[in-house]
């Protein structure tokens, strides 16, 4: 084996024992981290699930850390949320054999997350945190003619780059997808390069459909899919698709019917970073810190956009 080749990103693991690998964006976000769940388990590494969730949370619903922070197993009552990824992930996982739970985090400002963030990794006792990214919008600073969805991928960001004591690294998987809000990836790879330059980028590989975490990730997507046909997701039916090869404007699901869409095979790469090289980059950043709600993200960042110069949108000249 070809060990000097290998993406840096594995040799920054190091000697890792105990992960928090936490889906940054919402919604289904942590199913993108599946293939390197699956892959750091096989290793002998202690990893822990988690997302930013997109579901309400219940006045029931049990929250042993923080009250922004609700442990899902697999006999917690859906109490009528049809929208859950968070809990069908955790039943999938209990069916198969692998520890059933994911802590799903409230979609809150900076100060609330940071607070569950730092109470699990205390719990935890975990010494990596691993943010993933479903597309590419985590790496837009913010004068980009357009951000895509920044908020919830920014407060995890400047959430975990306050962090001590743990290493922390960002991936991010399906190149392409957010070009249905508006990216161009021209700033992603732009953004990239900066971060290259700065020794943070920590290369990209390739997920291939025979490889044993591939095939587990796509198993667990399937069967959530069947639990809630009305919300698959769009980024990892792509991902998936992408991954068996299928390319150009092919559609999953009906969701995206009145879309063209790029399946490509750029969309079946992880592209690794270090956490602090990308939260660096993050113009309103600092200004995120004292954020308690989504409603003050979303006046931070409207300020930012109104107070630079936003730049031309470029894309891609290939």
């Amino acid at each position: 084996m070809i060990s000097s080749l290998q993406p840096p990103f594995f040799q920054a693991l190091g000697d890792s024992k105990r992960v928090l690998l936490a889906g940054m964006g919402g919604g289904f976000d942590v199913f993108c981290g599946l293939p390197l769940y699956f892959a750091l388990r096989e290793q002998g590494v202690e990893v822990t699930l988690a997302n930013l969730s997109f579901t309400s949370f219940h006045p029931l619903d049990p929250r042993p850390l923080t009250p922004s922070l609700l442990l899902v197993t697999p006999d917690l009552p859906p109490h009528g949320r049809t929208y859950f990824p968070e809990l069908h992930l955790a039943r999938w996982l209990d069916a198969v054999g692998e520890p059933a739970r994911v802590f799903a985090f409230e979609k809150t400002g900076v100060q609330p997350l940071l607070g569950s963030y730092r109470a699990l990794v205390q719990q935890l006792a975990a010494d990596t945190v691993i943010l993933v990214d479903g597309g590419t919008d985590a790496l837009m600073r913010g004068d980009e003619a357009d951000l895509g969805t920044p908020h919830e991928d920014a407060v995890s960001l400047t959430a975990v780059n306050e962090l001590n004591g743990v290493r922390s690294f960002m991936v991010s998987l399906g190149f392409g997808i957010d070009a249905f809000h508006g990216v161009s990836h021209w700033n992603v790879l732009e953004a990239t390069a900066e971060i290259a330059r700065a020794g943070g980028f920590l290369g990209a590989f390739s997920l291939t459909p025979d490889m044993g975490p591939v095939q587990k990730y796509r198993e667990a997507c399937e069967a959530v899919f069947k639990q809630m046909p009305r919300h698959v997701s769009i980024v990892n039916a792509s991902i998936l698709g992408a991954i068996l090869g299928e390319y150009g404007n092919i559609h999953a699901t009906d969701r995206t019917g009145d879309s063209e869409l790029w399946i490509n095979p750029l969309m079946a790469q992880y592209w690794c970073y270090d956490l602090p090289a990308v939260a660096g980059r993050l113009q309103y950043r600092k200004a995120l810190l004292g954020t308690h709600t989504m409603s003050q993200v979303d006046q931070v960042i409207h300020a930012h956009r109104e107070s630079v110069a936003l730049r031309s949108r470029h894309i891609l000249p290939i």
